[in-house]
Order: C-alpha cells, then structure tokens, then sequence
C-alpha cells in the first residue's frame, strides 16, 4: 500500500515513517520489522542498469578529462567521486532514490525504522560497492575476487529474509517499492 502522504509503500493502514494513511495496493513480500513493501531482484537489476546507462558517458568524459589533466588514477578517483556524489546525493534525497530507481520504482529505506536514510548510511552503501569495485584497479589477478564478491553482494538477496545485499547489510538499509 502506499502512503498518500510521503508515497512510501506500507503494509499497515497507517504510514510508519510520516503517519499518513495508504490509498492504493501493491504486489511483493511485505517486510517483516518495517512494514514496507521490498522490492524483488528484477526490479533492484532494473534500477542499476539505468543508473549505470545514465552514468556511463558523463563518467567517461570525467575520468578522460582528469586522465589527460593529471594522471590515470586521478582519473578513477575523479570517476568514483562523481558517481559518489551521484549516488549519495541522491539517495539522502526526500525521495530516497537514485534516477535509476525512479525509473524502477525503488527506493531506499532505512532497514530499523523505514525511513529515508542518513548521509552516513548512504556512504557506507556506496563506500562497499566502490571499495570491491576499485579492487579491481589493482591488476587482473583481482579480477576474479571482485567478481566474486560482487556475484556474492548482489546474489545475496536472493536468499535473504529481507531482500538485503551485502551492503544493504553493512549500510542498514532496504530497498523497497516506491
């Protein structure tokens, strides 16, 4: 159900996080502590895609641009940083969700008590994902452990009560329909 409040989808008839009432029914496996609604693996894959499409040509010009000024690595720090800006930003936001979630209807919540994350939780979500991802930088024998462990982080929520990744673990969060 969704909150006619704050949009949050609910499973109860009043909005744990603004207090508002649901209007409307949505379809997915209710969590358990939060009451929202958890968004399934097919959705969570919808929104990375399109973050990742939406990312990838102003990340190019980013990291190209701080190559050809500096050196290669402040390029990929420049690289993480602006996809850390993005992605912070973003979820701190009062919609809890990144471009890539509006367009699948995801939003991340705040696993305890369901509501918007902090900024603290939202670099911590980031800072996991980026640190294995940056492993790869440190030569192709790292390439098969970061895929591991993004195999692992992502998959994870297939087996999880609550539909958690790993680093929707480490981060406290959920990820819910919006």
């Amino acid at each position: 159900m969704y909150c006619s409040n704050c949009g949050s989808v609910k499973k109860t008839m009043t909005c744990l996080a603004c207090g508002g009432s649901r209007t409307q029914s949505a379809s997915g496996r209710d969590d358990y502590v939060t009451g929202l609604v958890l968004a399934g693996f097919w959705r969570r894959v919808g929104s990375r895609v399109a973050d990742d499409l939406l990312l990838l040509i102003p990340g190019v010009v980013v990291f190209v641009f701080f190559a050809a000024v500096a050196n290669v690595a402040t390029g990929w720090i420049a690289f993480f940083a602006f996809t850390g800006v993005y992605v912070i930003s973003f979820l701190r936001g009062p919609r809890g969700q990144t471009l890539g979630g509006r367009v699948a209807s995801t939003r991340v919540r705040d696993s305890r008590i369901g509501t918007v994350i902090t900024f603290h939780q939202a670099c911590m979500r980031w800072g996991f994902v980026t640190t294995y991802g940056a492993l790869a930088l440190a030569g192709a024998h790292w390439a098969y452990v970061v895929l591991a462990i993004s195999l692992i982080d992502n998959l994870y929520l297939l087996i999880d009560p609550r539909r958690q990744t790993l680093h929707d673990k480490f981060a406290s969060t959920i990820v819910v329909m919006a």
